[in-house]
């Protein structure tokens, strides 16, 4: 044992001392302080959308509140609903601002995700119905999409490696192609001793600099303000971090046993980061494909467009009007509401939602049946098990995306569900609220209105990262014991 710590020990120092190593090192920290800040300022556009959108969803309601101050005076000009906001009905389907949204967690500067291409908040209005609710994309610049987002979990999950090849990827094949190998051999110690003390020195270092380097970019970009519940989290994806290093390292350690030589081992480790950056994550992209029933949107939109025509130039409009009439108290009978059009555009809307309501599902339940598959199927790469875990405890991924349409979806039955009775009662009831006016004036609910309330789930990032850690332990572990295995003796 103490043999092997002053091997240990004095391989550590030779490393130290190599520039090789201070260079590999400063191009990696240049590169996390680079990632970093594109994740900062990300999520810093973010939150001033969010706070931009608050302040419109504000300017709105004073702009009703106005109006019903302005229009509570008689006047010999007629008003139409899609003018009025203090007609509660002109005000659900033409003034009504209000959003979903997808605040960033407070790790969100660590990965992209899909973040890029998928929006954090989505205007709730009922000026149209769709059997979508992914309907409010701004996908910006194609050319940088394809290019992808050069963000913190790029660097960890994929440039890393490179780091780690370029500094452990030649260790004991350099030795074998000068010689200096058969010197080692002939003194009274073991490869595996030789090999540990090698490949531990550069693991150590490694481990050491990347996650203080890590730890430093977030600091001085200022990527994360607060931890608020996820110190939890961002500790497992700490240990992950160097459990992915040192699956790296024994990898490099695994093919020095090939003894093949320096130029041979970088060909074999270079292939091998790319079959598991490039090759394997596309394979598992066209096995999500071709493992899940993706419904079809050219379908949907036929079926949504079929049943818009039979509600409106079918025939059909009037009958089901009259049977959704027929549920409300006191309305039964009331052939005078069948052609009015706020009850019109209730009953239409109803009838859609029933009828498309089965298509919706069919897409949400593939986008949670895609989303775990990927996740399980990401496991077969340790560079996208790692970047997942990422991409989890930044709340960027596709689970809660798909998680956010679902919350949104939700959110817009619960305003429907808030200003139905409130227009039905009108159109039973039509009693004018001052003399000569002619706006509504029937609503001015407008703090009553049910406001989104975002979540963000904390607990599927921690599992997340605990899954990656215990994976890329067990890739490590297993590594190393293969290498350990093929170094009982010297090569003859």
């Amino acid at each position: 044992m103490r043999r092997a710590l002053r091997l240990l020990a004095a391989e550590t120092g030779m490393v130290l001392r190599e520039r090789l190593t201070w260079a590999v090192l400063a191009a990696l920290f240049a590169a996390l302080l680079l990632g970093a800040h594109t994740g900062a300022v990300r999520v810093e556009a973010e939150r001033a959308a969010l706070a931009t959108l608050a302040a419109e969803e504000g300017r709105a309601v004073v702009a009703a509140r106005e109006a019903y101050a302005r229009y509570a005076r008689a006047t010999p000009v007629k008003i139409n609903y899609w003018q009025d906001p203090t007609n509660a009905f002109g005000y659900m389907t033409q003034f009504l601002t209000v959003h979903a949204v997808k605040p960033p967690t407070p790790l969100a500067a660590l990965a992209t995700g899909q973040s890029d291409v998928q929006p954090s908040f989505m205007r709730v209005s009922f000026g149209s119905s769709t059997v979508f609710d992914d309907v409010a994309y701004e996908l910006g610049s194609a050319a940088r999409l394809k290019l992808g987002a050069f963000d913190l979990a790029f660097v960890l999950a994929v440039l890393v490696p490179l780091a780690i090849i370029a500094l452990a990827g030649t260790r004991l094949s350099v030795e074998r192609d000068s010689g200096t190998l058969r010197l080692i051999a002939a003194q009274p110690i073991g490869p595996r001793a030789v090999a540990g003390a090698k490949f531990g020195a550069v693991a150590g270092i490694l481990v050491v600099a990347v996650l203080g380097q890590t730890g430093l970019a977030l600091w001085l970009t200022g990527a994360i303000r607060s931890l608020a519940g996820s110190g939890v989290t961002l500790g497992l994806l700490a240990g992950a971090l160097a459990a992915y290093i040192l699956v790296w390292v024994a990898a490099c350690a695994l093919v020095a046993t090939l003894w093949r030589g320096a130029v041979a081992a970088l060909s074999i480790l270079v292939l091998a980061w790319t079959l598991f950056t490039v090759a394997v994550p596309a394979a598992a992209s066209i096995a999500v494909d071709c493992l899940t029933d993706k419904p079809s949107r050219i379908a949907a939109i036929d079926a949504s467009r079929q049943v818009q025509d039979a509600f409106a130039n079918g025939g059909a409009g009037p009958r089901l009007t009259a049977q959704w009439l027929a549920r409300i108290p006191g309305a039964a009978g009331r052939a005078d509401l069948v052609e009015a059009p706020e009850i019109k555009r209730l009953a239409r809307d109803a009838h859609y939602d029933v009828q498309l309501d089965a298509r919706r599902e069919s897409f949400r339940a593939h986008d949670r049946e895609s989303a775990a598959l990927s996740r399980w199927l990401a496991l077969a790469s340790p560079v996208t098990t790692f970047d997942f875990a990422l991409q989890r405890a930044a709340g960027t991924d596709a689970g809660r995306h798909a998680a956010f349409l679902a919350s949104a979806a939700a959110y817009r039955r619960t305003l429907r569900a808030f200003f139905e009775p409130r227009i039905v009662a009108q159109a039973l009831n039509p009693v004018p609220v001052c003399a000569g006016c002619q706006a509504r004036l029937d609503f001015d609910a407008y703090d009553d209105v049910p406001r989104f309330q975002p979540s963000i789930d904390l607990t599927a990032g921690r599992r997340g990262a605990l899954m990656a850690l215990a994976w890329l332990i067990v890739l490590a572990g297993g590594l190393a014991l293969s290498a350990r295995a093929r170094l009982k003796a010297w090569p003859a």
